[in-house]
């Protein structure tokens, strides 16, 4: 008997995964249907239009840099914020080249944020904002994910920002074979190492993603549960979405 150890293979990952499920579906909870999903961004554009505006920022004079661009949802957030330059990145050949048609006025660019080859020169200027949503919890690799910390710290302005999601475990981190949950003990540490200071951290699920912070299994459990019914027929998830969404905000 052998055993065989192989490991992830992120850019075949979701080079496959975004070739058959472009849009929200594929960038999503990709059990649960695109209905479901909508309603999940909803949530997050709700909460990142929110945010964004308490920080000392002038939109009209930013240079943003969005990692993980996808299928270009945040890209939008940014284009309805005029801010005065965005370049996206993903990690696909799949993204890239859509992205450089959905968005012809913006800089788009293959872009592994955890690779060694990334630095101040890789780009001609620094960025004053740097964004990265559900992306940094999927580099498994933890020598990968420090240097992407560090990456993008170096191609942050002095007084810029960095705005990313993660699940921030206040227990230890739960690896798995594309994604890994970390500590917040282990986050806040690499980011303090690169430079940053955490200035703000708020919720963006309460109800509407899988407990992963939790102690015990049975809140997780209990959320598979409930939220089969979506598995089976997606077209369910725009109800859970109706009902969901208001609580969710509330929250």
């Amino acid at each position: 008997m052998k055993v065989q150890i192989v490991e992830f293979d992120a850019k075949s990952y979701w080079e496959k995964r975004l070739q058959n499920n472009w849009g929200l579906g594929g960038v999503g909870h990709i059990g649960y249907g695109v209905y479901y999903n909508r309603w999940l961004y909803k949530v997050r554009k709700k909460v990142f239009n929110y945010h964004i505006r308490s920080l000392s920022l002038n939109f009209e004079q930013s240079k943003v840099l969005d990692i993980g661009s996808g299928t270009g949802f945040y890209l939008d957030i940014w284009k309805s914020l005029r801010v005065k330059s965005v370049t996206g990145s993903d990690i696909t050949k799949v993204s890239v080249k859509r992205l450089k048609k959905l968005y012809p006025e913006f800089s788009i660019v293959r872009l592994d944020i955890g690779s060694s080859l990334v630095g101040e020169d890789f780009f001609e200027d620094k960025f004053d904002v740097i964004t990265a949503f559900d992306v940094l919890f999927h580099i498994v690799d933890d020598e990968k994910f420090r240097k992407a910390v560090f990456n993008i710290s170096q191609l942050t302005t002095s007084g810029g920002y960095f705005i990313f999601s993660d699940n921030f475990l206040h227990s230890k981190t739960i690896k798995n074979t594309h994604q890994v949950s970390r500590s917040i003990e282990e986050i806040s540490s690499i980011l303090e190492d690169a430079g940053f200071r955490i200035v703000k951290r708020v919720p963006i699920f309460v109800l509407m993603n899988i407990p992963v912070d939790t102690r015990s299994n049975w809140p997780s459990l209990l959320w598979r549960l409930l939220m089969s019914p979506v598995r089976i027929f997606n077209v369910l998830g725009f109800l859970y979405g109706v009902i969901l969404f208001p609580l969710e905000i509330l929250l």
